[in-house]
């Protein structure tokens, strides 16, 4: 019965309030491939505590809990809201319950000195999840429609929104549920990780800030979400699940190496 509440629940949430399962799978999936092999091990290690052994996979789990009682506090976490006058997010629009941006922060942390735990476990899939959130930018969305979830469109005849737009429409029409392409995204971002490699949460939800101001240019109530709308969009959302891999990998690395280096260093 716990499993069919966790099946209900990932499938709701999924579609109303996260990057879809594809999106999430494909961040960590490339996040994982860029890491050391030791940093590899240290995953494998941590999802052997795990029912789901894929890191990919694994990363959809906190959309898949933030349902039930024990993990209600965690929803907060998935987003930071902005109001329609803000030309960029800080810490202060994080509330006492937390945001995505404090935590990335928190989670990321937990992980260090590394102590395989069921702990260390959420950190790691906490953190894989929350780096994906923070790149889809209606995650840094506006407050007053709930981050794009209050809006009207519709896709194929169907009503929907923009925050479901960017979670899945647009890579589900782009035909990213195939491995081939999302391969092929992966190889391109070999030739651009140097440049996106970096920790700043604050940076990235303001590239996140940056692209809501252009879909909101772009809206209006009731349109129709066509392949035209997935064309001019498809690049600027490839760009940020690459860029949420490669900023996913490189936080785990750091977090992971430099103690290394430090106590090689004593």
């Amino acid at each position: 019965m716990r499993w069919l509440l966790l099946l209900v629940a990932g499938l709701i949430c999924a579609r109303a309030q996260a990057f879809g399962p594809v999106g999430h799978q494909m961040v960590c999936d490339m996040a994982y491939k860029l890491l050391s092999p030791q940093s590899q091990q240290k995953v494998d290690q941590l999802l052997a505590l795990h029912e789901e052994k894929h890191f990919g996979l694994a990363c959809s789990w906190p959309d898949q809990v933030r349902a039930l009682p024990e993990y209600k506090h965690t929803a907060v976490w998935h987003y930071v809201n902005i109001q329609r006058s803000d030309n960029s997010v800080s810490m202060a629009h994080c509330p006492a319950k937390g945001c995505v941006l404090s935590a990335i922060e928190q989670h990321s942390k937990k992980l260090v000195p590394f102590a395989p735990s069921r702990a260390q476990l959420e950190a790691l899939l906490f953190t894989g999840h929350f780096v994906g959130d923070l790149h889809q930018p209606l995650h840094a969305g506006y407050a007053d429609d709930l981050g794009g979830n209050k809006t009207a469109v519709y896709v194929d005849g169907q009503p929907s929104n923009l925050h479901g737009v960017w979670d899945y429409v647009i890579l589900e029409q782009a035909g990213y549920s195939a491995a081939d392409k999302q391969q092929a995204l992966y190889q391109r971002l070999l030739q651009k990780q140097q440049q996106w490699q970096s920790v700043n949460v604050l940076d990235w939800a303001n590239e996140s800030v940056l692209l809501v101001k252009l879909i909101y240019q772009g809206y209006k109530p009731g349109m129709l979400v066509d392949a035209h709308y997935t064309t001019t969009h498809l690049p600027e959302l490839e760009q940020r699940l690459q860029q949420a891999a490669v900023r996913l990998a490189f936080l785990l690395e750091q977090g992971w190496t430099e103690p290394a280096k430090a106590s090689q260093g004593n």
